[in-house]
């Protein structure tokens, strides 16, 4: 098939099928490579949120505990790194408690893993919850604990980039996730 052909006038050029077809081509080349572009915003605005009902099943594990001696204060919390992330239970907060999430972003010692999910957090971070809800940032036991004194924000960002960045804010006494 030949791609130019004469005209009336003796000018070559190409037919307006040919033309189409190329754009056509050219299209699907492009949509193909847009899709394929790691979108950050997306990634990120799901670990925050993901984050946010982890922070919130910490706090109703605590609220829904139920006391068996003074000692036991019955605190959940939820402590990580800018990598990772995991749930425990009492003051020890390396007492890790497998969270609700997909098999695949799991570590073995049962934490979240934030670079398989594409993000990281900016900033290390504890949190307890007591049975009320009530948000603290050191829990000894039931007498001795500090509760949060100002709203606790944790950052979360795509792994190679600084945007975008998402905060979750943890309000004091209320506990309000947002």
């Amino acid at each position: 098939m030949k791609l130019l052909y004469k005209t009336k006038n003796g000018d070559r050029g190409f037919t307006m099928i040919e033309i189409i077809a190329v754009l056509i081509v050219i299209g699907i080349l492009a949509a193909i490579a847009v899709s394929r572009s790691v979108n950050y915003d997306t990634e990120v605005y799901t670990g925050a949120d993901a984050l946010k009902s982890h922070l919130r099943y910490a706090q109703t594990r605590a609220m829904n505990y139920t006391y068996t001696t003074a000692t036991a204060p019955g605190v959940w919390g939820i402590s990580g790194t800018t990598n990772s992330y995991w749930l425990f239970e009492g003051t020890t907060t390396t007492n890790y408690i497998r969270l609700p999430e997909d098999d695949a972003f799991i570590n073995a010692d049962r934490t979240i893993n934030l670079t398989l999910k594409k993000i990281k957090l900016t900033a290390g971070f504890t949190i307890y919850f007591d049975n009320r809800g009530i948000p603290y940032t050191a829990y000894t036991n039931a007498t001795t604990n500090t509760p949060l004194s100002t709203a606790m924000t944790i950052n979360v960002q795509p792994l190679s980039a600084a945007t975008p960045n998402i905060a979750v804010t943890i309000t004091p006494l209320t506990g309000y996730i947002q």
